[in-house]
């Protein structure tokens, strides 16, 4: 099934309901549980804003 917009619906899945059934499977067998992932640092769009600007203003001479 092809929708107008090019995706294809039929390739999509859904990880979230994956994991969580995992999940529940684990809880229910009584195993151990993976660690969850450690955490990706945000990205300081502030700083990575003013670092663009300043490279703009110093290829332009100004």
């Amino acid at each position: 099934m092809r929708e107008c917009t090019g995706v294809e619906v039929g390739q999509l899945r859904d990880e979230y309901r994956r994991a969580l059934e995992e999940l529940v499977a684990a809880k229910v067998s009584g195993g151990q549980l993976a660690a969850p992932p450690e955490p990706v640092p945000a990205v300081d769009l502030m700083a990575a804003l003013q670092e663009s600007v300043r490279a703009a203003r110093a290829h332009q001479g100004g």
